[in-house]
């Protein structure tokens, strides 16, 4: 019996320690809204890889895939096969840069602008559901916070 509360008891206490980690936090959130935006991207026709690709190309459409790689935080692989997947859904197309011979601008097509305009309910459904537990004040201070443990700049 003593046996069983030490193991209750370090179980307890390993829990407290997860439950109680940034880290772990974090990943079990992500993966939650991970989960739900893809469910949901899903409905709309768009993949969960390229909806941030499509709402960055909405805001700045005409840049090169560098500079969309580096706005979204991306490695330079997956950017370029963002943008190959993009192009080939027909919500993009690549067309030469004036400035320079080796790369491409890339330019959202109608079809592309339209799943991007229809992304920002979707989004905002998602992220809702994700912090419904939070009132509103705790939904800007937990975003507030992130913002600030990553380093980006305060929009509040």
């Amino acid at each position: 019996m003593v046996r069983g509360n030490f193991l209750m008891t370090q179980t307890s206490k390993i829990q407290a320690i997860r439950e109680g980690s940034f880290g772990f936090l974090v990943q079990s959130i992500a993966r939650a809204l991970d989960g739900k935006m893809k469910s949901e991207l899903k409905k709309v026709g768009v993949d969960g890889k390229l909806f941030a690709n499509l709402r960055m190309l909405a805001e700045e459409d005409g840049i090169n895939q560098r500079m969309l790689g580096k706005r979204l935080n991306f490695p330079e692989y997956f950017t370029s096969r963002n943008v190959d997947a993009l192009v080939e859904a027909g919500f993009a197309e690549r067309r030469p840069d004036p400035d320079s011979r080796r790369s491409f601008l890339i330019f959202l097509t109608e079809t592309g602008r339209e799943k991007a305009e229809c992304l920002p309910p979707v989004i905002k459904r998602v992220n809702d559901e994700v912090l419904a537990n939070l009132n509103a004040s705790e939904q800007i201070q937990v975003v507030d916070l992130l913002q600030k443990a990553a380093g980006v700049a305060n929009h509040t």
